[in-house]
């Protein structure tokens, strides 16, 4: 027992001394970003269907310990979880710090261990794949907390936390409506060939791989040759960029408290995870429309499918798809229609720029045929539920920034059901008073010399004064359909005015299909 004593604090020493001479000016600012995605990952979808009881996966077996030192324990313990891999067994200061960081923050490790029952298993096969070691699957915490939609302050994004430009080297596309640094099968694919890669590039070491991964290959070479050629970690480490120097350092803290939590008090969180499977896409897709059709929510949609960046599968020449639960995929195919056919027309119409639509109420336009005069009045929208102001700029052909300024409001601003937003102004025209001495008039006919006033006389001019009567002419204005327009689009555009008045004015049933270029009467309202 005396013997076994001896030696572990002789191993202590012997290490602590080799840390300090390796590496004389450590540096913690990787804290920082780490501590960051932790708190991300608090506020996620996953974190708020955790609960804090179960295990997700089995702590590392602790070997007996015959010492209440507390570095003595941390060495021992690093010992034993590196004997069997590719990595060296290195304990310092600097370790020591990202060690407590992790150990102290209970429930954010809960989290990512309970999330780790979803991620390493596929981690671990795509590593394999590519030959890469399966301790590996670490990185990911340090880079993301295990978050797909984690972004740093630089850009980089999503589990394995791509710059733009390196995701595209590795095939992970981005643009408008998709970002596929974001999907956790791409993304962990690339990532392992860029490791990979790296590995090869720095004589098949890994460590250096893992430097070279957060800060770049041409750092790490530069770094190298200011170290006058030496490759190890810890000899070129005062030669790497800051945030590097704490980067390895974090796996290794980050690595020690996945697979020592229970010596810390910490439980791994449970969270349900339904199984899923995938359905192929070939039309553009709104979340809104499977949502409401299949009964899923908006957020489960999107924690399964991170890599749309709006809520839109677009239509797209690559093999788009769809994640779902398992219960919801038979429903899926066999509401296809339905769902693809859900108010189409208002997540996806082309935008046809209106002259309805104005931002500066005037009194008059000017017109080929000469000046016009207009009465404006203001169109507003009663939102209604799963409508964002994106949904309602398309739907009155405006930018989502227009209809901001118009509710002076911000684009970021949470609107509510039920609330009214001004989306324009549409145009009325004022009719001109008709000149006098362009049709006769009551009076004139009164008065006209050459007329015998006779019953038949009297009933003739009550007849022209019921058809020319202002207040009984027909109040409507005439509208062209154009390409695409349905009566329900027309019906939008105009102020209180529905389908069936439409219908009914024009004489013609409400399920009548419109003709280009037919002209409608559009009643006015009173």
């Amino acid at each position: 027992m005396q013997l076994k004593k001896t030696y572990i604090i002789i191993l202590f020493i012997s290490f602590s001394i080799g840390a300090i001479a390796q590496s004389p000016a450590f540096s913690t600012s990787t804290d920082s970003s780490i501590i960051d995605q932790l708190d991300r990952l608090m506020t996620s979808w996953y974190a708020k269907k955790a609960t804090y009881h179960e295990k997700s996966q089995p702590p590392h077996k602790d070997i007996a310990l015959s010492t209440t030192n507390e570095d003595s324990i941390m060495m021992i313990r690093l010992q034993a979880i590196t004997n069997k891999t590719f990595f060296p067994m290195v304990f310092n200061e600097e370790i020591r710090s990202y060690i407590r960081l992790y150990t102290k923050r209970k429930q954010s490790v809960a989290l990512l261990l309970g999330l780790a029952k979803y991620y390493f298993p596929m981690y671990e096969e795509t590593l394999d794949k590519y030959g890469c070691p399966l301790e590996l699957k670490y990185l990911s915490v340090i880079e993301s907390a295990l978050n797909p939609n984690a972004v740093s302050k630089a850009g980089a994004t999503g589990l394995w936390q791509f710059m733009y430009n390196t995701g595209k080297m590795y095939g992970l596309e981005v643009n408008t409506l998709v970002d596929y640094r974001r999907d956790p099968l791409r993304a962990t694919d690339a990532a392992a060939r860029h490791l990979k890669d790296l590995s090869e590039l720095f004589f098949g070491d890994w460590v250096l791989a893992m430097a070279a991964y957060n800060c770049g290959a041409g750092n790490v070479k530069k770094a190298i040759v200011r170290s006058g050629g030496k490759t190890n970690f810890w000899e070129i480490y005062n030669y790497l960029p800051r945030e590097t120097r704490g980067y390895v350092p974090a796996f290794y803290g980050a690595w020690y408290a996945m697979q020592y939590y229970d010596k810390y008090g910490i439980t791994a969180a449970a969270i349900k995870f339904e199984q899923t499977d995938t359905v192929h896409i070939n039309e553009k897709l709104h979340f809104q429309q499977v949502a409401a059709v299949l009964g899923i929510s908006i957020d489960e949609l999107k924690a399964l499918n991170p890599q749309y960046k709006k809520n839109i599968i677009p239509l797209s020449n690559d093999v788009m798809s769809l994640t779902l639960p398992i219960p919801y995929i038979s429903k899926f195919v066999s509401l296809k229609d339905s769902i693809f056919n859900y108010n189409k027309d208002l997540y996806f119409t082309n935008p046809v720029i209106s002259e309805n639509i104005f931002h500066t109420p005037t009194l008059s336009t000017t017109t080929e045929g000469g000046n016009e005069d207009f009465r404006l009045e203001a169109r507003r929208h009663t939102v209604k539920s799963g409508e964002s102001l994106s949904i309602i700029a398309r739907k009155y052909g405006t930018s989502v920034t227009e209809l901001a300024r118009l509710n002076k409001i911000s684009i970021k601003t949470t609107i509510h059901p039920g609330q009214k937003l001004l989306v324009g102004y549409k145009k009325i025209p004022i009719p001109k008073a008709v000149p006098t001495d362009s049709v006769k008039t009551k009076d004139s006919l009164l008065i006209n010399k050459t007329d015998t006033l006779t019953i038949n006389t009297i009933q003739n001019i009550d007849s022209l004064q019921t058809k020319e009567s202002p207040t009984s002419q027909a109040k409507y204005v005439l509208h062209k359909v154009a390409s695409g327009e349905t009566l329900w689009e027309i019906a939008a555009k105009y102020n209180n005015v529905t389908v069936k008045e439409i219908a009914t004015i024009n004489n013609f049933p409400e399920t009548r299909p419109l003709s280009i270029g037919q002209t409608l009467k559009i009643p006015l309202s009173q």
